[in-house]
């Protein structure tokens, strides 16, 4: 793991795996492992780096739960870029890390020269709950238990925020997962299971909750994307509708959306070979002769 500081004085760390274009990956969360969220990836002739945000990894927590709200992310990034040295950035952000890579892409558009946005909502208001309703709906009927793990993930929601034990807001945690892979394998269940016993964050995802709740909008600012984009969604994710994710596409200019019709919120885990073919595919077309430091 490497690390570096910050101008403000605090500690920020990534890893990296593979040799080519480096490829910056942003996890879901808030608070999740990121070493556990992508530890699996590997895309053959590219080197990815693995961020740990804001109270992950070996990254320092911000002093008051305040620091987890959206701008903070925002401004981990732009201090990556910086010591990094390379004039545009290739990002890809999965859940959180796709609403942090918009928000950067937005906030900082001629240091994005490649955007992949998996699974990340930029806004959450009426028409983003009646679409979710609907696909809570197809979910429930396509999906053979369905119903019992979209009605324990609801009921995991405030087991989770009234839990006084570690252990209780983890198994709150792991019962809300059971609904992020539409057709979990055993796999994927493993899978799970090691990111709710690997280290967690729960300051940061209450943040974010709140800051989604009181009308955060990055789709209206999406138009201001200068970045080549690719938007990926799983017809079956009961988190992000993707319904939402067109939305999204047509607010970026030239912004191209690919679905994965029986893939739920963890894209990268649930359908590996085809994210790894469409992701490539993507990264081949681009000219990473602007990334260069």
């Amino acid at each position: 793991m490497q690390t570096f500081r910050t101008a403000d004085s605090r500690t920020l760390s990534y890893t990296l795996k593979g040799a080519g274009p480096l490829v910056v990956l942003l996890p879901g969360g808030p608070g999740l492992d990121p070493e556990i969220y992508f530890g699996g990836l590997d895309l053959p002739g590219y080197q990815l780096l693995i961020f740990n945000p804001r109270g992950t990894g070996a990254s320092d927590p911000p002093a008051a739960p305040d620091g987890y709200r959206l701008a903070g992310y925002v401004e981990d990034v732009e201090a990556l870029h910086r010591h990094l040295g390379q004039k545009r950035l290739c990002i890809y952000g999965s859940s959180h890390g796709a609403t942090t890579a918009l928000a950067y892409a937005t906030a900082y558009p001629g240091n994005v020269n490649s955007l992949i946005l998996a699974s990340g909502p930029a806004r959450m208001d009426e028409t983003f709950i009646r679409e979710l309703e609907k696909i809570h709906q197809a979910f429930e009927l396509s999906v053979p238990d369905g119903t019992s793990r979209l009605n324990g993930s609801r009921q995991a929601g405030p087991r989770m925020r009234s839990a006084s034990t570690d252990q209780d807001r983890r198994t709150a945690m792991r019962t809300m997962m059971d609904t992020y892979i539409a057709r979990p394998s055993p796999e994927d269940r493993a899978f799970l299971d090691r990111l709710a016993t690997a280290p967690l964050n729960f300051a940061a995802p209450a943040t974010m909750a709140a800051e989604m709740s009181a009308g955060l909008d990055l789709l209206s600012e999406a138009p201001k994307v200068t970045a080549r984009t690719l938007v990926l969604g799983g017809d079956l994710d009961v988190r992000v509708p993707p319904q939402h994710l067109e939305q999204i596409v047509e607010a970026i200019p030239g912004a191209r959306l690919h679905r994965f019709p029986e893939s739920g919120h963890l894209l990268h885990i649930e359908a590996p070979q085809e994210w790894a073919e469409v992701v490539t595919g993507f990264l081949n077309e681009g000219d990473f002769s602007t990334s260069n430091h």
